[in-house]
């Protein structure tokens, strides 16, 4: 969002992290200083640390260090010297990072310099537009009349922006606009997805040319990436590009073999006739007469532009193997979808043998490659119509357009080092806010929250499905252990029913439709009640009739557990924030098994407090 005189748009530069030598793969940018930056104003500086006043416009406070980058400005001064812009210039690109913005704050990534992803306090917005968080930006003439002068302009599918003061993620997979020899643009620039904390909000967005507030007028082909630094303040770490700027590898010199009858995988052919024999351009199955009870070989010759990692990925119907120079890069196995194998070559040419074998008649015939190097993208090698989609199925979907319950064995993992257990007695809450969360009806405990969609039943429903669902939008994990227990010589929070003398006791609704879960713990009769607040965030209020001493609720664990102000907590590294309704009460902050946990006791019979995410 920008407020500036049609004279100054020509010199806004906004900016973002460098690389200082070529990128062959995916790089982390150290945020160790400002060296590969040009800023002009001193409002960009390196610290350790930060963290924003979720009540209070425009307040971002940092701590000494390195590792993050933060933008401290003033609202309403506006100008090119607040920018930040890379000594690197760009074509395609993907870029990931994590962005921390203050209450109100407005920003946004222009790759090339010229097309803005936005970076917005959106948070509690029902829907969003294309100036709203992960929106890429609208274009702008002048010389329209009023109210036409911004045009294009993308919204985000759902908004699924975090609360202010909270790290969020964002995956940008960028392609430049193409050029001819002569320099003429004979494609645009495409954004080919964008995936905002987890959820994908863009795929394949062509941008006419450059969004408001671009560095140049037109489109170029090199550009360098930019953050906007002048209009709120804002913090970013764990950057992280994939440059492709090198040429992709070629595979030419194809010749196939075919052979016909009922053979094995393992049948040697070299002592068998071919019944074809030829050249091909490129790779497809469609050289064969039949299709089936067949194999197929094919050799050829790939040219590595550039040392490094090489991936393969490999479809063909039935049986497959690729060997590079000899060697089995994906082995011999029977899959009809995308396989793949990762091999360090050297630059220059070496050999490839392709294999396929088939014999199941209900089986459509493919044959397709796929390989991605050091510094390219994803190239295909094999003709549109040899390969095949996959068994694709529709997804069967529920909304929420009310209040809506559903039941469904729910997959869960509390973290990547976690292993996945599943929830069988799990209820899913769904919200025409577009804030849903799980419930686990055997520990009455919120398995995890989020922003979006409601509920893929695919799993569940189609064929003879397996019972399970899953969550559209921005996960928050919070866990799955019980909430109540007692404090009493505890070392370590009990991670089940176990003493507690849990029993369900199922949920009844209100007119809302909104659940009450209800369940016996440690001899009290237990209610549960999740409300959304303001399209916000979810309020819960537990209510134990006669609770025993020593009585304490876990609210919250995970890595980190940091007191940001009186009554409000920020979560496992500022994933999402816990705000005690009442500030009187006296939380306990415990470690434990390398862990911190949050206890609120439980002596008067309520819990209330906030999950804000």
């Amino acid at each position: 969002m920008f407020k500036f005189s049609s004279n100054f748009l020509h010199f806004l530069v906004l900016g973002l992290v460098v690389i200082t030598q070529s990128a062959f793969a995916q790089q982390t940018i150290p945020l160790n200083d400002l060296s590969a930056f040009t800023n002009k104003s001193g409002n960009w500086k390196i610290v350790g640390n930060a963290s924003a006043d979720i009540s209070r416009e425009n307040v971002l406070t940092t701590t000494p260090g390195k590792g993050v980058l933060a933008c401290i400005h003033e609202k309403g001064k506006y100008g090119a010297e607040y920018e930040l812009i890379s000594n690197l210039k760009h074509g395609d690109l993907d870029i990931e990072l994590d962005f921390m913005l203050s209450k109100g704050s407005n920003s946004g990534i222009y790759l090339q310099g010229n097309y803005e992803v936005q970076l917005f306090d959106s948070w509690g917005k029902k829907s969003a537009k294309y100036n709203d968080c992960g929106g890429i930006y609208e274009r702008w003439n002048d010389a329209k009349p009023e109210g036409e002068k911004g045009y294009e302009g993308y919204a985000p599918r759902f908004n699924v922006a975090k609360a202010p003061g909270l790290w969020q993620n964002i995956k940008i997979s960028y392609q430049a606009p193409r050029f001819d020899s002569n320099g003429k643009k004979i494609s645009n620039a495409v954004f080919l997805s964008i995936v905002l904390n987890g959820t994908i909000i863009h795929e394949n967005v062509e941008v006419s040319g450059p969004t408001r507030g671009s560095l140049t007028a037109e489109d170029v082909a090199m550009g360098p990436l930019r953050f906007q630094g002048d209009h709120g303040s804002l913090a970013i770490k764990n950057i992280v590009i994939n440059n492709f700027d090198k040429k992709p590898g070629t595979l030419s010199d194809l010749n196939y073999k075919t052979y016909y009858g009922s053979l094995m995988e393992t049948d040697d052919l070299s002592k068998l006739t071919p019944a074809e024999t030829g050249k091909a351009e490129t790779l497809t199955w469609e050289v064969l007469k039949e299709n089936n009870n067949f194999s197929l070989v094919y050799t050829g010759k790939y040219n590595a532009p550039t040392a490094g990692d090489y991936n393969f990925r490999l479809q063909a119907a039935g049986n497959s193997y690729l060997k590079i120079d000899g060697k089995l890069v994906i082995t011999p196995a029977w899959n009809e979808n995308y396989r793949e194998g990762k091999v360090n070559l050297k630059a220059g040419d070496h050999t490839v043998e392709i294999f396929n074998n088939k014999r199941d008649g209900w089986l459509k015939p493919a044959l397709g490659l796929l390989v991605s190097g050091p510094g390219f993208r994803e190239v295909t090698y094999n003709t549109k119509s040899s390969a095949m989609a996959g068994n694709a199925t529709d997804p069967i979907l529920i909304a929420a357009a009310t209040n809506t319950v559903t039941r469904s064995f729910m997959d869960f993992k509390k973290d990547e080092s976690s292993k996945k257990q599943r929830v069988v007695h799990a209820v899913s809450v769904g919200s025409p806010a577009n804030l849903h969360y799980t419930y686990d009806l055997d520990k009455g405990t919120i398995l995890q929250v989020w922003r979006g969609e409601f509920l893929d039943a695919t799993p569940m429903w189609h064929d003879r499905g397996d019972g399970s669902s899953r969550p559209r939008g921005s996960v928050t994990v919070l866990g799955d252990d019980m909430l109540l227990g007692k404090s009493s010589g505890q070392s370590k929070w009990v991670t089940d029913t176990t003493g507690s003398g849990y029993r369900p006791k199922g949920y009844v609704l209100d007119d809302s439709d909104v659940p009450t879960f209800q369940y016996l713990a440690f001899g009290s009769p237990v209610t549960d009640y999740i409300s959304v607040v303001n399209n916000q965030y979810f309020e819960r209020i537990i209510k134990v009739i006669n609770p025993v001493k020593d009585l304490v609720a876990r609210v919250a664990d995970g890595s980190s557990i940091e007191k940001v102000s009186d009554g409000l907590y920020a979560i496992n590294g500022k994933s999402y924030y816990i705000q005690l309704a009442d500030k009187n009460v006296k939380p306990e902050i415990r470690s434990a098994n390398g862990q911190q946990e949050l206890l609120i006791p439980v002596s008067n019979g309520e819990v209330k407090y906030a999950i804000l995410f």
